[in-house]
């Protein structure tokens, strides 16, 4: 296999995954592993709002960097929102504490947006990426996200009803702010920027393949092997969908699904897929016990089957997880697996 040729491989582990290079020790890292579940974070907010830490670079960039010093993961991500698209097109976006809007979504939203003006509004991302790639230390990955346009057209519309008439206008304005989200982004130098759309599982396969499978398409044609995508519990036929897409790098597995008896069917990387449920158990003896039988799930298999493997959960980290669990579930992938 022919690899890629980034202008620096920053950390070995997480780029023989994304390449797809055997080793006994994948890399690790996890979606919202800067967050609520983490004393960094947490005094961090006891003097600045969740809005304060999204688009003041330096705060960006320290909560980034926390989880990296904390728990020595192999990736950083960016600490933003997915949301900020919906406050560009004049939704008045806040935190209180979860997002809430002060309009509802209507068509003038889409209509009267000029769209060149999204570079200058976002700019408070590109500026947090720079000073964390800076800030980094050399061996560290570093991944950038935005939302899926499906996953945000449910939360533009959630608190005012699915208006059958917004829906195409809106994935078609969505797709082109997207598409300059990510541009942006990959201005620094980034390993891979993940498409987060939670919804989309809710979708019929029909919807999914007209409605998802042609932004993460032309996506990854854009961006060849730099773009991931994630929806949650991925069902077996839109797994196959994606598979379908040779220049996606990875998607995300759920618990549901045997991880390492997929690898080696498609030229997808593969993250995943312990349970974001069990990391959250507050018994240390049970939790361990949950651990060990998914390390010895893996040390069952051949090591060949963990080739393209990003060690991770099924979904984000949760506010309740003890900092101890991810400690241990770093410590024993690191130290158990032969």
């Amino acid at each position: 296999m022919e690899l890629e040729i980034l202008s620096v491989i920053y950390n070995q582990s997480f780029h023989k995954a994304l390449n797809k290079i055997e080793q006994t020790i994948p890399p690790i890292w996890l979606m919202r592993q800067a967050g609520r579940y983490h004393s960094h974070y947490k005094k961090l907010k006891e003097k600045y709002s969740f809005e304060q830490l999204c688009r003041q670079p330096e705060l960006s960039c320290e909560v980034t960097l926390g989880p990296i010093k904390d728990f020595d993961f192999d990736a950083a991500i960016l600490f933003s929102d997915i949301l900020f698209p919906l406050d560009f097109l004049g939704m008045g976006l806040t935190f209180n504490p979860g997002p809430q809007f002060k309009n509802h979504l209507e068509i003038t939203h889409l209509q009267n947006i000029e769209e060149g003006s999204f570079d200058n509004y976002i700019k408070f991302q590109s500026d947090s990426l720079n000073l964390i790639r800076s800030n980094l230390p050399k061996n560290k990955s570093l991944i950038g996200f935005v939302g899926g346009p499906i996953t945000l057209y449910h939360f533009a519309t959630r608190h005012n009803g699915n208006d059958p008439s917004l829906i195409n206008p809106f994935l078609e304005t969505m797709d082109n702010i997207l598409t300059s989200n990510i541009n942006i982004q990959l201005q620094t130098d980034l390993d891979l920027v993940m498409i987060f759309d939670t919804e989309a599982n809710k979708l019929s396969d029909e919807d999914f393949k007209s409605k998802v499978i042609p932004f993460v398409k032309k996506q990854s044609e854009r961006h060849p092997h730099k773009i991931g995508y994630f929806t949650k519990n991925i069902t077996s036929s839109k797994y196959e969908m994606l598979k379908e897409i040779i220049h996606l790098k990875l998607t995300v597995l759920g618990s549901n699904m045997d991880i390492l008896n997929e690898l080696n069917k498609t030229h997808l990387s593969l993250q995943g897929n312990f349970s974001n449920e069990l990391l959250t158990l507050e018994d240390k003896n049970k939790f361990k016990s949950f651990l060990g039988e998914y390390i010895n799930y893996i040390n069952n298999s051949d090591s060949s089957n963990r080739i393209g493997w990003i060690s991770s959960l099924d979904h984000g980290v949760q506010k309740t997880t003890p900092e101890g669990n991810v400690h241990m579930f770093i410590e024993q992938i690191r130290t158990k697996l032969v």
